[in-house]
């Protein structure tokens, strides 16, 4: 990371600055599901103050939000949900440290393993590649993602 920033567990407030990424991200790589997510979007709201206890925030050293990661705990594994980087600060490391957060916190909680899915035009996948994801799988355009997560060691 260039900048001084930090991470922070996730507030109801965080929710307005969620929605802007996520309607982002929405009309940038998948356009033609726009309507469909609109059309749910009480559904993405309900889902997403489900998650906030799993979210962490990214913020810079004003507290301004630069980017987040979210996931639904699950037993043996973790999904992530969401993971988001403002365009002006991706390609910065931001993103591998939300990343690793997430399966940090993963791993805390009693998951083995992470798991994910992305759309195939997202370049975010290749940060999955290089940080030990494997393929496992498709479901219409996402590509499916796993990582066995390190036995955490009590110190």
């Amino acid at each position: 990371m260039t900048d001084p920033a930090r991470l922070r567990p996730a507030e109801v407030g965080d929710l307005p600055f969620i929605f802007r990424q996520e309607r982002g991200y929405m009309e940038t790589i998948e356009p033609e599901a726009l309507p469909g997510w609109l059309a749910a979007l009480d559904r993405n709201l309900e889902l997403w103050i489900s998650c906030l206890p799993h979210t962490v925030f990214c913020v810079d050293a004003d507290g301004q939000p630069l980017g987040f990661a979210m996931w639904l705990p699950g037993g043996d594994a973790a999904t992530l949900v969401s993971i988001q980087v403002l365009a002006s600060h991706r390609r910065q490391g931001l993103g591998r440290v939300l990343l690793e957060e997430f399966e940090q916190q993963a791993s805390l909680g009693g998951a083995g393993a992470v798991k994910l899915g992305v759309h195939g035009t997202n370049p975010a996948r290749l940060l999955y590649e290089v940080t030990g994801y494997d393929a496992a799988g498709r479901e219409g355009d996402y590509l499916l993602f796993s990582k066995t997560l390190g036995v955490a060691s009590a110190s």
